[in-house]
């Protein structure tokens, strides 16, 4: 009996060792190679072994306030915690602000951050307005009102049109890597052409430059001459 139970410390060491691994290395990088909702489960068992988020924190070298952000995905609800699965989110504060709203709300929302139509800072928006207005109006109503409220920016990127593209064939190439509503115009004078995107768009063009595996520089020309695909 007494060697039974060695083994299974042995296997409960391991596992704890796996799960603190795991959790290193998805807290101290930019660069996660988990989705949000795996990281949760090991991040269970490593406060199970270890009695609380302090001492788990404490082995990694994290604070147990930002080891709790992490669990918030548990608070989540089951089409948007597929969101995270399916990394269409990955971000922890977005999880978070998400876990603020009633569950049969966040839905609408998680899907409004990953059409690009608002920002994680609006889903924090939209959780403070709904705790000052009470249970009324509806969500969709608080999303249209935090979206009204938004400072209009745009950011403008200029490029060399080349060839005999027309502007619709360049929006078109356009629309293959970024959301429709983060392009505002294309405007093409000449052999001068602006891209002018509003702040996600902007957001999202690094994302383009970062899945073709170009420079932001060269990203705007890369996606006009089709050479890579999202």
């Amino acid at each position: 009996m007494s060697k039974a139970k060695v083994r299974k410390g042995q296997g409960d060491d391991h596992q704890l060792e796996e799960a603190l691994a795991v959790l290193i290395s998805s807290t101290h990088s930019k660069r996660r190679l988990l989705p949000l909702t795996e990281i949760t489960g090991w991040l269970d068992i490593a406060v199970k072994k270890l009695g609380g988020y302090s001492a788990v924190g404490e082995r990694i070298g994290l604070s147990s306030k930002m080891l709790r952000q992490f669990g918030y995905v548990q608070r989540l609800s089951p089409s948007v915690q597929h969101l995270f699965e399916t990394r269409k989110l990955d971000s922890v504060d977005a999880a978070t602000y998400l876990a603020m709203l009633p569950q049969e709300e966040q839905l609408p929302v998680a899907t409004s951050l990953v059409s690009g139509e608002i920002d994680t800072s609006d889903i924090r928006a939209v959780a403070q307005l709904r705790k000052t207005v009470g249970p009324s109006p509806n969500i969709h109503s608080l999303l249209g009102r935090v979206k009204q409220s938004k400072t209009k920016q745009e950011y403008v990127a200029e490029f060399v049109v080349r060839g005999q593209r027309n502007r619709r064939a360049i929006e078109n190439a356009f629309r293959k890597f970024l959301p429709k509503n983060a392009i505002l115009r294309v405007e093409i004078k000449g052999a001068l052409g602006r891209l002018v995107l509003t702040q996600s768009g902007r957001t999202a063009l690094g994302k383009a430059a970062r899945t073709l595996g170009v420079p932001l520089k060269r990203v705007i020309p890369t996606m006009i001459e089709g050479s890579g695909r999202p």
